[in-house]
């Protein structure tokens, strides 16, 4: 189990950001491809208010791992704040199976690209997801507070006005308005 606080930047020019955070010093630590697979049931949905599903493939310079996350939605209040419990996986699509026989039948999978940072106890990614997932890059950036997070988007002079807590399901489905 772990705790996650994080915003996501929207509108920014991720090029711009990341030379930002080289003349900062922030240490990058890797740039990895992820699968995401989100999963919930039509018949008896997780609400996003409870949190959600997640099977994420990640594959490092020839290394994958995969995960099984529950996302608990904790607060969505200036931050994202998420109980995260994850266990590793050998096999997702058996576990597909198993869910899907469990009744979990609304399954979306999603590619994104990831380049990760840490500069003074924050984690920076940077992401780009597949066209058909949210067709937008941005940035999240996660650390052990809000205050610790605003101050980071202050130093950086960010327009709070592209700070947001929405998930990227959320972010999609505000496409289509």
């Amino acid at each position: 189990m772990e705790r996650e606080i994080e915003v996501k930047i929207l509108n920014i020019d991720t090029d711009a950001f990341e030379e930002k955070l080289k003349l900062l010093g922030a240490e990058f630590v890797r740039k990895e491809n992820q699968v995401n697979i989100t999963i919930n049931s039509y018949k008896h949905p997780i609400l996003k208010e409870t949190g959600y599903l997640r099977i994420r493939v990640s594959e490092t310079k020839g290394e994958i791992k995969k995960y099984f996350t529950f996302k608990e939605n904790v607060s969505t209040k200036k931050v994202r704040d998420n109980i995260e419990h994850t266990v590793e996986i050998d096999d997702e699509d058996e576990l597909l199976k198993i869910l899907e026989l469990l009744g979990y039948d609304d399954i979306y999978k999603g590619t994104k690209e990831r380049t990760k940072y840490v500069y003074e106890g924050l984690t920076i990614d940077i992401d780009k997801w597949d066209e058909a997932t949210y067709p937008y890059a941005y940035v999240e950036v996660e650390g052990p507070s809000i205050n610790e997070i605003y101050s980071f988007v202050d130093k950086l002079e960010i327009d709070r006005e592209n700070i947001s807590t929405l998930s990227i399901a959320e972010l999609k489905e505000n496409l289509k308005k």
